[in-house]
């Protein structure tokens, strides 16, 4: 791709012939990946995939950026990129500049600050389709998918950017917390996890206990109550079904740790709820 000098004497990637419906991708599995000051001529969504990384901003701003986390940086904004792990993996999005201020426009967001925000697990999601396309060469058009990552991160540029950077270990741990909490009813898949931090599990796990003061695995448990007892009380679905709901194969098992716990089963839990709400009220 041929790059030339902008106004700011910085070279320019560009991008904006390129763009497909207002929209391109680039994945990147190079390792040691390391990108010198430079320009794009279109807005650019970074969103980390695996591993750890640096991003020096046209503020001399370091924000250090892993995955859960996305950048938005604005047309002609200077900024230098390098992955702090030899391994790692991240999506570039470039947008026409007229079809991002539409979108913020829609969401009724005006001029946001660039910078590094906090992704959503849709944006997660999204961005995971986008990859598996990218990584298997498949015969899919991204243009859909595209889109909706940029609808999805205008939204989120109504949040406020990370103007201070968490320490590590927390971010790692509010980010581990919130993977929890998404797919509750799925198995804790820890070791994967810690891959995409260029982490072991120990680390991961000893981040998080500092942080929340239970294991990952105590606390997607506790998590796994709430929500069923939550589930009992307010809907009127089989104890199976609220237990598989949570990641519980067995309404037994549902039974089991809720008696624990509260001291009655599911479905004495149930009853006592159903008679409470039935019960006259007192002035």
């Amino acid at each position: 791709m041929q790059q030339e000098l902008g106004p700011q004497g910085l070279r320019v990637s560009p991008f904006r012939e390129q763009l497909r419906h207002g929209s391109t991708l680039v994945a990147n599995h190079r390792q040691g990946y390391a990108a010198s000051p430079h320009t794009h001529d279109c807005d650019m969504l970074f969103v980390p995939m695996q591993g750890r990384f640096e991003i020096v901003d046209a503020w001399e701003r370091s924000l250090q950026s892993s995955p859960g986390d996305f950048l938005w940086l604005a047309a002609d904004a200077a900024h230098a990129t390098s992955a702090q792990t030899f391994r790692q993996t991240h999506l570039a999005i470039y947008v026409d500049p007229e079809l991002w201020s539409a979108v913020l426009e829609a969401q009724a967001i005006v001029r946001p600050s660039q910078g590094l925000r906090t992704g959503s697990a849709a944006l997660g999601a999204l961005s995971r389709r986008l990859l598996d396309i990218a990584v298997h060469g498949r015969e899919i058009d991204t243009t859909a998918w595209c889109g909706a990552v940029v609808m999805e991160a205008a939204r989120l540029c109504s949040h406020p950017v990370r103007n201070t950077e968490p320490h590590p270990s927390r971010h790692i741990a509010s980010l581990l917390a919130d993977h929890i909490e998404t797919d509750l009813d799925q198995p804790l898949a820890l070791d994967a996890f810690a891959r995409t931090q260029r982490l072991s599990r120990r680390q991961v796990e000893r981040y998080f206990r500092l942080q929340y003061g239970h294991s990952p695995l105590e606390f997607q448990q506790s998590k796994r109550l709430l929500r069923a007892k939550y589930l009992l009380e307010n809907t009127d679905e089989s104890v199976l079904c609220i237990a598989q709901q949570v990641g519980w194969e067995s309404g037994s098992y549902l039974a089991r740790i809720m008696r624990k716990s509260f001291g009655m089963s599911a479905s004495e839990l149930r009853a006592h709820t159903e008679r409470s709400a039935c019960a006259p009220r007192t002035k």
